[in-house]
């Protein structure tokens, strides 16, 4: 049966959905708040393009497990889930098929003070002359200046790895683009890499060239802000407890069976993000080479396609969850084809398909979550709780 037959099987109602299994619930409310910033400051250490707010798996944690569970994600990002896991006296399992996920969220759970941070930096030495002409082309965003400190640092990033030096690379990552004076370049777009060429252009429209921006000065107040929530004993001791792993989703290597309580996760919605071009410039300051990604992570416009994956990772979270063990997972709304598509109602039908899923989950719950625009929705004028973007749709399926 195509993915498109699958939304056959199904009446989305005001209340319910009608599915072959039967009626599900469907509530419809803001389940958390929409404003900003308002979770653990951990939680904002850096931008990451369509990743949720951290209240998302803070809610399905509180109500779905108790202290000493086994939280899970199998797609991690810059790790909101692993890190609210750990906040909430969890254990935390996160993976990625993108290597950077890690360089993230590892600093997140492994956090160290802001003592620490500012003596390493001060013996770190960014003034080695650097032969730019050898480098990469980033005039269009860094002054010269500023780009041989930033080189300088990467060098020593290179052989430093203690989590102290972590912390400090996942800092410096979140300053690489930016609108204001707190990053290293000169303006631009903080919650994507733009191209070069599109930065260009921003330069010429408003008649400025990079200035020199002094690197350490703002890692050191990023990490502060970063910090300010405090609890880093407690995230200390439980780091042990915690799991990061670097993968694709249909084959969780390190991930043991039956051992996973819950999981809160968001897979691609299709080709809505480019998960590779977004993250070019991070991903080139940390050493990971574009092909070693691109093929790897799934962004296909094919609703077929999508379907089969999303298919595969779930009968791998089957293998993982404890019996009983829930799966949160928030899809959107896409355009395909012309029409708008409630992803959440292809994720049910996965459950009752025989080729898909069938007798392997049961959905419990369909949450919408219903808030007003967000920054980075009013940026790619995505109009309220109409697009993807800007409307969480979280299916609650249980393992049988």
């Amino acid at each position: 049966m195509s993915a498109l037959a699958l939304l056959q099987n199904i009446s989305n109602e005001a209340d319910y959905l009608m599915t072959p299994q039967g009626p599900v619930p469907k509530h419809c409310n803001e389940f958390w708040t929409a404003k900003q910033r308002q979770m653990h400051s951990l939680h904002y250490a850096n931008s990451y393009r369509a990743s949720f707010k951290p209240e998302l798996p803070e809610f399905f944690i509180n109500k779905y497990t108790k202290p000493g569970d086994t939280i899970g994600d199998p797609f991690g990002g810059r790790g909101t889930t692993v890190l609210q896991a750990a906040l909430m006296n969890r254990k935390g399992l996160s993976n990625d098929v993108n290597p950077l996920s890690e360089r993230l969220a590892f600093p997140k759970i492994n956090p160290v003070s802001i003592e620490e941070i500012s003596d390493r930096l001060d013996k770190i030495d960014l003034s080695t002359p650097i032969d730019l002409s050898r480098e990469d082309d980033m005039s269009m965003f860094y002054h010269a200046d500023t780009y041989r400190e930033i080189i300088n640092l990467r060098n020593y990033l290179r052989t430093h790895r203690d989590n102290i030096d972590r912390f400090i690379e996942m800092t410096a990552l979140s300053r690489l683009h930016g609108h204001s004076n707190g990053f290293f370049s000169a303006y631009s777009f903080p919650q994507i890499s733009i191209p070069k060429v599109n930065q260009a252009k921003i330069n010429q429209t408003r008649g400025v060239e990079p200035d020199y921006r002094e690197i350490k000065s703002r890692i050191l107040k990023k990490a502060k802000t970063t910090l300010k929530s405090g609890g880093l004993k407690d995230l200390q001791r439980l780091a042990r407890f915690h799991r990061l792993t670097t993968g694709d989703s249909r084959d969780l290597k390190g991930w043991e069976s039956e051992s996973v309580n819950l999981v809160v996760t968001s897979p691609p919605f299709l080709n809505q993000v480019d998960y590779v071009q977004d993250t070019w410039i991070e991903t080139w300051f940390c050493d990971i080479p574009r092909e070693s990604v691109e093929d790897k992570i799934v962004q296909t416009p094919d609703l077929q396609k999508w379907t089969d994956f999303i298919s595969a990772t779930l009968s791998e979270l089957h293998r993982v969850l404890a019996k009983g063990g829930l799966v949160a997972m928030e899809v959107g709304e896409v355009r395909y084809q012309g029409v708008i598509l409630n992803l959440d109602e292809i994720l049910v039908n996965l459950t009752c398909q025989r080729q898909y899923n069938m007798h392997q989950f049961k959905v419990r719950e369909v949450y919408v979550q219903s808030q007003q625009f967000t920054k980075l929705a009013n940026c790619f004028k995505v109009e309220n709780n109409k697009l993807g973007t800007n409307t969480n749709r979280i299916v609650l399926m249980e393992k049988i």
